[in-house]
């Protein structure tokens, strides 16, 4: 879609990029707006936050994501700007990929896809470090469980919040509360050590060749990290389930059998940080994943200790 009031979007392009876009193309993101430009011979991502600290968060973890993504290409940082008129904004270097949500319909592309995308993630994880879990705003923690009990009361205190209470039902917030206090029962296996994650891996976020429809780039890793490896995994079915991206990863690494209640926990939780940081707010949404993971931790297989 071209935009004809170029506005703010060229002003970043004269700052940053010496010149005036011949053409810009404009992609509605959940956090951001992402402008693809053209300045000259050179193409570029301009991405405009809505929320401060979303542009230093996301510049961190491209950064980080880089030095680990050997053969895949991860956009790089030419500038950042910061708040003003334009609010907060990141000039990216622009990787020639479409993500492969949009790009593969044909079986045997996606089929391709989901092995590549799922090689990829599994060189992620294979990369470890023997202690430190971090969490969304970097900090360290000794094990998995106290980095995301930090993570749940954060969540808690917003769904007992004055603006929570006037935009979801009393009676649903008190189950996601409930939910949360049950963090302790559920069934993990041997605890693991902390492993590179991308944090928002679905289909969207993997780029492929234009002509190829192979996997080229990967963008979005807000919150690339060392934690742990299922944050990664219950964001593989988020966009374009029928990749069967889980289940393609499963088959090369199988896990306990814990994972799917893991999965319905945390997949929850992450959308209550998006109502708590944006206007989304789906109830039908939200109820339907309270009650999946209430059915699931009523079947839990037990703890290992």
């Amino acid at each position: 879609m071209l935009i004809v009031d170029q506005g703010p979007v060229a002003r970043l392009c004269q700052l940053y990029l010496g010149g005036t876009p011949q053409k810009i193309e404009k992609i509605t993101g959940f956090y951001a707006d992402v402008f693809l430009v053209k300045v000259g011979k050179l193409k570029a991502v301009l991405k405009c936050y809505r929320l401060p600290g979303q542009a230093q968060l996301e510049a961190d973890g491209l950064n980080f994501l880089r030095k680990y993504s050997h053969g895949v290409v991860v956009p790089e940082v030419i500038a950042m700007h910061t708040p003003g008129e334009t609010g907060e904004a990141l000039i990216l270097t622009y990787v020639d990929g479409i993500p492969a949500s949009h790009a593969l319909e044909s079986p045997v592309s996606i089929d391709r896809f989901a092995d590549d995308c799922t090689d990829l993630l599994l060189s992620w994880h294979s990369i470890t470090r023997p202690i430190g879990f971090s969490d969304l705003d970097g900090r360290e923690y000794k094990d998995f469980a106290s980095s995301y009990k930090a993570f749940l009361a954060s969540r808690v205190a917003w769904l007992k919040s004055n603006i929570a209470a006037q935009r979801l039902g009393l009676l649903l917030r008190e189950r996601i509360i409930s939910l949360a206090a049950r963090f302790e029962q559920l069934p993990f296996g041997a605890e693991s050590l902390p492993t590179l994650i991308h944090d928002d891996c679905h289909a969207a976020n993997f780029l492929v060749d234009p002509d190829s429809h192979r996997l080229c780039g990967v963008i979005d890793p807000c919150h690339a990290r060392f934690s742990h490896r299922d944050l990664d995994l219950f964001h593989l079915s988020d966009v374009r389930p029928d990749f069967k991206l889980l289940a393609t990863y499963l088959r090369k690494c199988p896990q306990d059998d814990g994972l799917s209640t893991r999965l319905a926990f945390f997949t929850l939780f992450d959308d209550i940080k998006h109502a708590a940081a944006t206007h989304w707010d789906d109830e039908e949404w939200l109820w339907r994943k309270v009650e999946k993971l209430e059915s699931k931790l009523a079947v839990a297989p037990k703890i290992v200790a």
